[in-house]
C-alpha cells in the first residue's frame, strides 16, 4: 500500500511540479495531464491498422485551448512531451521567439518517445526542437538563413551539446582549415562522429584516433571507424579493414548489418587490386547464411561508388531482375 501511495505521489508531482502552473487555465492544465498520462508523442495514426490514438485527440484539444503565452511558459515544463508539443505549436504559429527558445534548449537532452504510424522512436528534446523548425511543417519565417548558420555553429562547437543533429553536422562538415582543431578536440573528447568528420582532413597524425575505433571490441564503435576510413582510405588502415572483413564473412548469425554495409563502402574507396580480392574472398568464402547479406551490401557499395577496378563483380553475384528491383527499392540507392 505504501508503495502505491508513493508511486501515485511521484506521478502527481511529475504533472504539477511546474513553476508557472498558476498561470495556466484549468482547461490547459487538464489537457497537459492527459498528454503526460499517455506517455508519448503521436501522429494522427498509429499501428498497422492506422488507428487514431487518444493522444492525437489530446493534442488537438491542447492546440485549441492553450494560448500562445501559455505555450511560451510551457517550454519550461519539466516533462519533455509538454515541451515538444508546445514548441511544435509555437513553430506553427510563427512565434517570433522561436529562434531564441531553440537556442536556449540546445543542451536539453532529455528523452522523448514518438510514434508515427508503425514507427516508434526515442529522441531527445533538442533534436525534436531542431527537426520541428528545420524539418516539420511550414518554414518558420523567424528562422533566417543567417540564423540557421548561427544555429549550426552553436551546435557544432559547444561541447556540452549532445545531439544526433550535431553528429550529422560533424560527419557532413567540409574540411575547412579553421575548423580542424575544434573538430579534433571533439574527437579526442570521445565524439565518434567528430572522428568521421576529422578523417576528411586526411592527416596522418589522426591515424591513432581512427584506428582506435577500428579496434574497439564493439562493432557499433568499429562502424564509426569504418565511416572514417570511407573519408580517408589510407593504407595504414588496411590491416584493420581486412581483420574486420574476415571476421564478418565467417559469421553464421547475429549479423551486424549496419557494419557490413559501411564496411564495403569503405573498402571500395581503395580502388586497388587488394580491395577487389577482398570482394572476391567474400563471394568464395563467406558462410552460406552470411553470403546473402554481404552480396547485397557489395552491390550497394559498387552502385554508390562505381570504379573499373571492380568490373565484373556485380555480374558474378547473379542477381535476378526481381532481386535487383528489391535492392533498389529497399536499400535506398
Amino acid at each position: 500500500m505504501f508503495f502505491l501511495i508513493l508511486l501515485n505521489s511521484c506521478i502527481n508531482n511529475s504533472k504539477t511540479n511546474f513553476v508557472h502552473a498558476n498561470e495556466l487555465s484549468n482547461n490547459t492544465t487538464k489537457i497537459i495531464d492527459q498528454l503526460i498520462e499517455y506517455g508519448e508523442i503521436t501522429g494522427p495514426f498509429v499501428g498497422e491498422s492506422g488507428s487514431r490514438p487518444e493522444q492525437w485527440d489530446n493534442f488537438i484539444e491542447f492546440k485549441k485551448n492553450a494560448t500562445e503565452q501559455e505555450l511560451v511558459l510551457l517550454i519550461q515544463h519539466p516533462h519533455p512531451i509538454i515541451k515538444c508539443y508546445s514548441f511544435d505549436l509555437l513553430v506553427r504559429k510563427q512565434n517570433k521567439n522561436t529562434f531564441e527558445i531553440l537556442k536556449s534548449s540546445l543542451t536539453d537532452s532529455s528523452a522523448v518517445y514518438t510514434q508515427y504510424g508503425c514507427i516508434g522512436n526515442k529522441t531527445q528534446v533538442n533534436d525534436y526542437f531542431i527537426r520541428s523548425v528545420l524539418g516539420f511543417g511550414p518554414k518558420n519565417e523567424y528562422i533566417t538563413d543567417k540564423q540557421n548558420n548561427i544555429l549550426d555553429s552553436l551546435i557544432l562547437f559547444q561541447p556540452n551539446i549532445i545531439s544526433d543533429y550535431k553528429n550529422g553536422l560533424l560527419e557532413d562538415i567540409e574540411p575547412k582549415k579553421e575548423n580542424y582543431n575544434r573538430i579534433r578536440n571533439l574527437g579526442l573528447g570521445g565524439n565518434k562522429s567528430a572522428v568521421v568528420g576529422l578523417a576528411k582532413f586526411q592527416k596522418i597524425e589522426d591515424f591513432k584516433i581512427i584506428d582506435t575505433l577500428l579496434h574497439h571490441e564493439y562493432t557499433s564503435i568499429q562502424e564509426y571507424g569504418l565511416r572514417a576510413v570511407k573519408n580517408y582510405p589510407d593504407k595504414v588502415f588496411w590491416n584493420s579493414i581486412k581483420n574486420i572483413h574476415l571476421k564478418q564473412i565467417k559469421k553464421s548469425g547475429n549479423f551486424d548489418y549496419s557494419l557490413i554495409r559501411v564496411l564495403y563502402q569503405a573498402l571500395v574507396q581503395y580502388k586497388n587490386e587488394e580491395s577487389r580480392e577482398l570482394l572476391e574472398l567474400t563471394l568464395n568464402e563467406a558462410t552460406e547464411s552470411a553470403l546473402k547479406y554481404h552480396k547485397e551490401y557489395i552491390w550497394v557499395a559498387l552502385k554508390k561508388y562505381p570504379d573499373k577496378t571492380y568490373s565484373g563483380i556485380i555480374e558474378k553475384m547473379n542477381f535476378s531482375e526481381y532481386d535487383l528491383n528489391n535492392l533498389e527499392y529497399e536499400l535506398d540507392i
